[in-house]
């Protein structure tokens, strides 16, 4: 009678879920049933689903394995383990029924898997029948706790969730009489662990402070612990069971039905359990017990605390598989650091988001970058922007890092975005100490104790350090595969951080920054802008460089062309003259601010960049400028490169720079030759139209402004009339 009942309720639990369906179809029936990201409810849904199937599964698994190797399948489970598998089936019944109703969920594989969850505890009395359910519910689990992985992680997750769900159901069963269960319980627990370590070395956290410190850490710890301290545990009772020669387990052809009794009430109490099935004969005597050995005064017996012992082994489990099963729903900690790399951490404090930054990572002088957002609620302030000048900077002081000696504030930099510093760190240290509104937060570092290359420091160190950050920023994103950002959002946003993107850092060791070097496409460059210049009878030329090697090799090359094409630059420039900008951010918004303000008493004579200040805060400097580019900022590529970067580190601008390195490390390929483009203020709103499918604008690469061609691509060799 109670088994027709229960199955009526799994086939009206079924049909309900079922209906309740309807129009929730989940887009991937696997990757559905437990959404690896979920928002909202999802993460403690996804928490007591697999906790739940792990309980139950578990139990029916070790029922299965005690009707094997017990003869006449007289091992029926006592009430408590019964009245245990009906509370997580029905908790993952339940939780299925949630999930589709809040869309997470499949319905045919909801279904299924509320159908196995009530069968397993409805057929435990018989290992025979409740084999195939438990089967079923053991590889459901083991998928659904595998989802967000793929590969040798997700081998170990399978293995982990199955060995994991019968080294559960083992400690269950082995409330009554562990040393009974050890057989079962020691090669699970081998396995378990074996898997839960091997996934914590192999997916991470890679450093102490990231497993100590955050919430993906402490998690994965739980995982590979826990079943070591279990199967520890079980390994000590084993062994206790072979010496004393008296468990159950180590006595061929004792009764199944003993294995369910209390330790020590076999013999006591030779009459059948009252669960056992009617008909079956009943548990046979034990012969006497061996005289029990001494204890010490005032302690009880090793023998009579393991079962106390078991109830704690079935609970750590069970958080370990909450751990487990929530790993997928936490950000992952960003990438290990590594000397010699440059390395990109969030870095989540009450009132702000901040994403850093740190290159060269060698010891000695290292340039700190900052991009930050602020929470409105928390009454900071966001960095603000100006319309057609430079982003206003943020009060010196605010953000404040240090390497174990005084603090040094961040400060923003000309034509650079966010907030720059250079931090001296020792050799041998192991984490940056990042203070906003007063509140410390640590990231960890590797500077090893190689010293950087000193032409490399310097340049990080000086004026041209923001541009080798955006180029190295660039490279690092693509080669972590983050070439693809749906919807911008901070670190830490959406289980994705900086270093989350791909979330290995190995391989994108710091090119030379670009100051360092004139290349040949930026000479050819170079090369049309004068003859586009010379042909439009500009009378002068302003020309406005550095002392870079990149700087200085420009300015040769310039004044030679010009030379060649009959075109003065003046050593005392008139108001008529075109401003010719090859330095690098810094001086170049300088000097296009001071060409702004000449520009309000008389017209000035335009201005021309070289290609490598495309870029937010040197173009804002100014009304109106005129580059060579071999691509278009309003492409797909150059818009999605522009949307990740800024998706990544809170109030990050593209660069031009920054997108050669992306498009090396992506296989884009870039124009032959240069076409001329104007980049200018627009004072009216954008319309839908101007929005690309990733939301980002392309006006990004100049705020409330626009990039668009002025000329045809350019043929013919570099220098001739275009």
């Amino acid at each position: 009678m109670q088994g027709t009942a229960g199955l009526v309720v799994v086939v009206l639990g079924v049909a309900v879920l079922v209906w309740l369906g309807g129009g929730q179809r989940g887009t991937n029936p696997v990757l559905a049933l437990v959404d690896p990201s979920p928002s909202g409810p999802g993460p403690a849904l996804r928490v007591i689903l697999l906790v739940a199937a792990a309980v139950t599964s578990g139990i029916g698994l070790v029922r299965v394995l005690l009707g094997l190797t017990v003869p006449g399948d007289r091992s029926a489970p006592l009430s408590g383990v019964r009245r245990l598998a009906w509370v997580g089936g029905l908790a993952s019944a339940a939780t299925c029924v949630a999930e589709v109703l809040i869309g997470q969920s499949s319905r045919p594989l909801g279904a299924l898997q509320l159908a196995v969850s009530l069968l397993v505890p409805l057929l435990l009395s018989s290992a025979r029948a409740v084999a195939l359910p438990t089967v079923a519910l053991a590889g459901l689990l083991a998928t659904e706790l595998g989802t967000a992985r793929a590969g040798l992680p997700l081998a170990l997750d399978v293995a982990y969730a199955l060995a994991g769900a019968v080294l559960l159901g083992a400690s269950v069963f082995g409330v009554n009489d562990p040393g009974a269960l050890a057989r079962i319980a020691v090669p699970a627990g081998l396995v378990t662990s074996a898997a839960g370590v091997a996934q914590l070395l192999l997916t991470g956290p890679g450093t102490r402070y990231d497993a100590l410190h955050t919430g993906y850490g402490i998690a994965a710890l739980a995982q590979a612990a826990l079943p070591v301290l279990v199967t520890g545990f079980w390994l000590v009772t084993n062994a206790r069971a072979a010496q004393s020669g008296d468990s159950p387990a180590a006595r061929p052809g004792t009764p199944a039905g003993e294995l369910d009794a209390p330790a020590g009430e076999a013999s006591e109490e030779p009459a059948a359990e009252p669960d056992v099935a009617e008909g079956k004969p009943a548990a046979v005597s034990a012969p006497p017990p061996a005289a029990p050995r001494p204890s010490r005064p005032g302690r009880p017996s090793g023998r009579s605390r393991a079962p106390e012992l078991s109830r704690l082994a079935a609970g750590g489990l069970v958080v370990a598989f909450a751990a487990a099963a929530v790993l997928a729903t936490l950000p992952r900690p960003a990438a290990t650091p590594v000397p010699g790399q440059p390395l990109l951490r969030p870095v989540n404090l009450p009132f702000r988001n901040l994403a850093v930054l740190v290159l060269p990572m060698r010891p000695g002088p290292n340039l700190v970058h900052i991009g930050s957002t602020v929470d409105p609620g928390g009454g900071g302030q966001a960095l603000p922007a100006g319309h057609h000048g430079a982003p206003a900077p943020t009060a010196p002081g605010t953000i404040t890092v240090s390497a174990g000696g005084a603090a040094v504030p961040v400060t923003a930099r000309p034509g650079a975005p966010g907030e720059w510093a250079v931090l001296d760190i020792p050799a041998g240290a192991d984490r940056l100490t990042v203070t906003a509104d007063g509140v410390p937060a640590t990231v960890p570092v590797a500077v090893g104790s190689t010293p950087a290359d000193p032409a490399e420091q310097r340049a990080l160190a000086g004026p041209d350090g923001p541009e080798c950050a955006s180029e190295s920023l660039a490279a690092l994103l693509a080669a972590a595969g983050a070439d693809h950002v749906d919807t911008p959002g901070g670190p830490g946003g959406d289980n994705a951080g900086p270093g989350a993107p791909g979330g290995d850092n190995a391989g994108n060791t710091l090119g030379d920054c670009p100051s360092r070097r004139l290349t040949g496409a930026d000479a050819d460059a170079l090369r049309d802008s004068v003859t586009f210049l010379a042909q439009r009878g500009v009378p002068g030329l302003n020309l406005v460089s550095d002392d870079s090697p990149r700087g200085v090799a420009a300015a040769d090359l310039v004044r030679a062309e010009a030379t060649r094409r009959n075109l003065p630059i003046a050593a005392n420039p008139s108001p008529g003259d075109t401003l010719m900008v090859v330095s690098g951010w810094a001086k170049a918004a300088e000097a296009l601010g001071q060409a702004t303000v000449r520009a309000r008493g008389e017209p000035g004579g335009g201005i021309v960049l070289a290609p490598w200040l495309l870029t937010g805060g040197v173009l804002q400097a100014a009304a109106s400028e005129v580059l060579p580019l071999r691509f278009n900022p309003q492409d797909e590529n150059a818009r999605r490169y522009a949307a990740t970067v800024a998706a990544v580190v809170p109030g990050e601008a593209p660069s031009a720079g920054g997108y050669l390195a992306w498009a090396a490390n992506t296989g884009i390929r870039l124009d032959e030759r240069a076409t001329f483009y104007g980049a200018a203020p627009v004072d009216v709103p954008m319309g839908m139209g101007d929005m690309d499918h990733d939301g980002a604008n392309p006006a990004d690469w100049y705020p409330a402004g626009t990039v668009v061609p002025i000329s045809p691509a350019l043929t013919g060799p570099p220098g001739a009339s275009p």
